[in-house]
This record gives structure tokens, sequence and C-alpha cells, in this order.
């Protein structure tokens, strides 16, 4: 292979294989040829300041750097600052490594390639995020997408892909970070890209379980351990609190265990993954029965953060508040409960926040992205003539129109999740009191018929206590699911609130709720679920009807006389479906 083509292979080959781009770059740092030696040298230090030695990046930079330098090459000098940045983060100076950046951005005097704009967008995304500029991390790895496409190397395209999945799952915008992330593990499988292989699979674990899917979570940690070989070497302990997470998804908490053991575990610091590790245990001791323990270990880490000033991501904040609320209420302490749910509950908004923001900018950058920011670059290397700004002008006010319909539809979307229980899926109470007044309106109007229906599963707190909360949310899932299957379109289904749900139900009469709900009892009935390898009891639950306008013409009304139905439902032994009194209520007002 002639030096030209080694260097071709050797810039194709540095983010798919960095150990094979390094012993091509060596070859040529042998070369007689200074030209050649330098282009060596620069390769050498990417590969190293990426994922080797640091030491050996900033001798191999000197010299590359010393090479370039001689000859004036603008290009190389780029790209050796580039290489700096680099080292600059992996040296945790974060700060410098963006000024460098923004410094590199201004230089307008040579020209790029697509290889040279990927690695600068990639590295500044990077950057970015680690500053917590959530929003210009997000654009930049887009654009190191659009680049690598243009680069037509595979390494590139799968680290971009991997990249995105991981800044979408840290902003809960998990439907992209799943979309990008099972790319990224499917190519880098096909091409054996081991490093990408470990992180997207990591990554997909974490998203798996934050959207509820636990067997695919589980299923992942299987992937990984059965496919030792397709890894890089230390994998298993390197990303130990995700394989355990994994486990903990489905119940096996003596595996679980096992990955969260000292031993087992690489790379948590006081700053990095503590938070991650705490609530981990903590969820483990809770379903070994152990709340004292449980609240000690979350409510530890999560004051000693505190105190020490060190920020988490949100949603291991998230998770350490839920599993320490969790911990409060089995000891008993419903006050310290409730006010670390509260603060659960602020930053999953945060995240539901932060969700709907992602999704624009990834619908920004579909649309927008792919002919603006590469009109920008070539605007600042080509100097565009007046006529040429003058078009694109006109393509940019034509992209803002359409961003301000995406942001409508974006805006109707967050709505859209504030009205969700993130939990089962189901409208929350805020729907439903929303929506029942016109529905009773029409009701109203047209003479017809409508039941407000109470749910309440039977013998719930127990099942919590004796399983743990993880098995009470699956039962809560399954329910919810049987209700969507089983009751009709035109019903609107709300989670109540803990194990209570509310269905109501357009132009029907009390006998003929009573029929569908008893449906739905058997269904429930004969429902089986399980948490990892243990079987739960069969449930059942109890409900009381009302209707309007025999029992009430508002919702709080209906609702109370419903609950009267519930309450006797409950007293005569569960398991029952009881309907509320007439109160007289018979006359259309």
């Amino acid at each position: 292979m002639d030096n030209e083509k080694k260097i071709a292979s050797a810039w194709e080959l540095c983010y798919l294989d960095s150990a094979a781009a390094a012993r091509l770059a060596r070859e040529l740092t042998a070369s007689d040829d200074a030209t050649v030696a330098h282009e060596g040298w620069l390769q050498l230090a990417l590969q190293e300041a990426r994922a080797g030695d640091a030491a050996a990046a900033e001798t191999a930079l000197k010299q590359a750097r010393s090479g370039f330098e001689s000859t004036a090459d603008l290009r190389g000098i780029a790209l050796c600052d580039e290489v700096l940045a680099i080292l600059l983060r992996r040296n945790d100076d974060f700060e410098g490594s963006h000024g460098l950046q923004q410094q590199l951005d201004a230089r307008a005097d040579f020209e790029r390639s697509a290889m040279h704009r990927f690695i600068g967008h990639n590295s500044r995304g990077m950057t970015a995020k680690l500053l917590g500029l959530r929003d210009e991390s997000l654009v930049q790895f887009y654009a190191a997408k659009d680049w690598a496409a243009h680069t037509g190397w595979k390494g590139p395209i799968i680290t971009a892909l991997c990249n995105l999945g991981g800044c979408h799952q840290d902003l809960f915008n998990l439907d992209d970070a799943r979309r990008e992330s099972e790319e990224a593990l499917a190519m880098a499988r096909q091409h054996g890209a081991k490093q990408i292989i470990a992180t997207a699979a990591t990554n997909l674990i974490t998203t798996y379980y934050a959207s509820g899917e636990f067997t695919l979570a589980r299923g992942m940690v299987e992937f990984m351990t059965s496919n030792a070989s397709e890894l890089p070497t230390g994998t298993l302990q390197r990303f130990a609190l995700a394989l355990a997470l994994g486990h903990l998804a489905v119940g096996e908490i003596d595996d679980a265990l096992r990955y969260l053991e000292p031993g087992a575990i690489a790379l948590v610091s006081d700053g990095d993954g503590q938070a991650n590790l705490a609530w981990l245990k903590a969820r483990c001791l809770l379903a070994q029965g152990n709340a004292i323990c449980a609240r000690q270990v979350a409510e530890g880490t999560l004051l000693q953060r505190r105190e020490l000033g060190l920020s988490d991501p949100p949603y291991d904040l998230m998770a350490l508040q839920r599993v320490l609320a969790d911990a409060c209420e089995q000891t008993g302490d419903t006050v310290a409960a409730l006010k670390y749910f509260k603060q659960a509950h602020a930053e999953y908004e945060e995240l539901v926040g932060r969700s709907a923001r992602a999704r624009y900018l990834a619908l920004q950058a579909e649309h927008e992205l792919r002919q603006a920011q590469r009109d920008s670059d070539r605007a600042l290397d080509s100097h565009r003539t007046a006529e040429s700004d003058s078009n694109r002008l006109s393509d940019l006010n034509a992209a803002l129109r359409a961003q301000a319909a995406e942001t409508e539809m974006l805006h109707a979307q967050l709505r859209e999740q504030a009205l969700r229980d993130p939990l089962t899926g189901l409208h929350n109470r805020r729907y439903l009191f929303e929506i029942t007044p016109g529905l009773l309106e029409l009701a109203r109007r047209q003479g017809s018929p409508l039941c407000v229906v109470l749910m309440d599963l039977d013998h719930f707190k127990l099942l919590n206590d004796t399983y743990g909360h993880h098995a009470g949310d699956i039962v809560l899932q399954r329910f919810s699911n049987l209700l969507t299957e089983m009751l009709r379109r035109s019903d609107v289904v709300c989670r109540h609130g803990g194990e209570e749900f509310v269905a109501v139900m357009p132009d029907i009469d009390i006998e003929g709720a009573e029929v569908v709900i008893s449906r739905l009892l058997d269904a429930y009935q004969e429902l089986q679920s399980e948490v990892g390898r243990r079987r739960l009891p069969r449930g059942s639950f109890s409900a009381g009807i009302a209707q309007f306008p025999r029992n009430g013409h508002t919702l709080e009304q209906l609702l109370s006389r419903a609950d009267r139905g519930l309450y006797s439902a409950k007293n005569q032994g569960r398991a029952r479906i009881e309907s509320a009194p007439s109160t007289g209520f018979g006359t259309l007002i």
C-alpha cells in the first residue's frame, strides 16, 4: 500500500478501528517524505487523544504541529488545534477546550474537508454536553451526523449516531434516543466497531428501562454478556451500573447486586456515577424488604452531594428521590415520603421540558440543518456572492416559517405529556377535570346518560409491601393496558391516583356500564403477572358507578356518588361492582 492510500485508510479507520488507524499512523511517521510523516503524527495524536495515552498524544501532536508550521499548512495546523481541544477536554479543561473551538470556528482562510468538519462538530458537541450547553450540544451532534454522511465512511456515521443517541437519552427524549442507538448498535456490529457496540448497548439498557420496557433492558444485558468477543476488554466492569440496571428491571436482585459490588465497578468517582450507584443499591435493598438501609443509602448520598455542591444527571436525581420516597413510605415516614416525591416530580417535569425541547431541536435539524448549516460553513470559505446570499436568505426565511409551525406542534406535544400519567400512559386527574365538563354538557343537550366509574385495585398495598414497588408498577401498567383494550374508544380512562382509576363512559346507563365493567373484572382476575422469575398473585378490583343525571350533574358530584358505591363494594368483600343509589337529581337543568 502506497503512502497516499495509507493516509486515506487511516482517516477512514480513525473512528471505526482506532488500533488499526494507529498502526497505519506509526508506519507513516517513519516515512522519508516529511509531508507524509506529518500526516502520520497527526493521525497518531488523534487516536491517542481520543482513547489512548494522553502523554503520547501530546508528543505526537508536537511533532505534527512542528511539521505543519514549517510548511505553513493552515489545514494541518487547524487539525492540530482540533486534537488539542480534545486533549483539553480529556484533562477536564472544558472551558479551555470550548474557547479554542470558538477560535477555530472564526478561521476562514482554508478549505475544510467533510472529515475535518465531522471531527470539529463531533468534538464541539461533546464539549458543549460537558459544559451543560444542551441545545448547542444537540445541534453540534446533528451537524456531525450530516458531515459524517458526506464522508461516506462508516466510522464517523456510527459514531455520530451513537453520540446522538446518548445526547437524546440525557435530554429524556427517549424515542429519538432509542432510534439512534439501535441504528448505531446494528451498524457497529456489522462493521466491528467494538467501542460503539459497548456504548450503544449500555445506552439502550438505560433508554429501555426509562421507557418501561424492562424485558428489552434485560435482553440487552444478555446480548452483552453472551457476545463478549464483540466488546472491548473490560467492558462489563466499565459498564457495571448499566448491567445491574438491566437485571433490576426484571426483578433479578441478586444478579444486580453482584454488579454493584465494589470489585465489579470501574470509573465511578465522587463526581461521576455516585447518584446512579446509590439509587440502584437502594432499589435493590427495597426489593429485598430492607427499607431502612435503602433510605440510609439514598438519603446519605443525596445529602452528601448537596453539601459538596455536586450536580447529577436529572434522571439519576429523579430516580434517587423516587426510591427515597418509597423507602420513607415503607418505614412509615409519610411526611418525608411526600417531600421526596414532590422533589422527584419536579425533576420529572424538568425532564419532560428537556424532552420536548430536544424533540423540537431534532425536528429543526432534520428540516433545516442539512441546508442551512452547510451553507453557513461554505459561506465562510467561499465568500458567497450577493445573489447567493439572497437565495440563502429566502431559504432560511422558509425554514423559519416551517420552524414556527413545528414549534406550535411541539407545544401541543408538551401539553399532551403534561396530561399523561408517566407510569401507565393513561390520562391523569388534570385531563379528567378538563375534559369531563364538556362531555356532561353534551349529554345534557342530547338527553343521553353518562356513567362515571371509580375503580380501586384490591389489596394493592399488601402487594407493594410483599413484592416491592417495582411489582406494583408492573401490575398498574398491566391493568392500564387492560382498561385501554376492553373499554370503548369513546370512554375516557384516567389514573386518578395511586391504584385508583376513573372511567367516564358517555351514552351508557348504569346497567350497561355494569356489564362492561363486569367483563373487565373477569378478565383482570384471570390476568397473570410476573416480576423476574416470581409469579404475582392474581388480583381483583372494586368499583362504584354513578350515572348522570340520576346521581349528579357535575363531575365532583358523580365522583362522590361513585366513591360511595366503591366504599360499599369494599365493605361487602371486594371484587364487586356497586351502583350509587338514586339521589333525586333526575330533572335536567
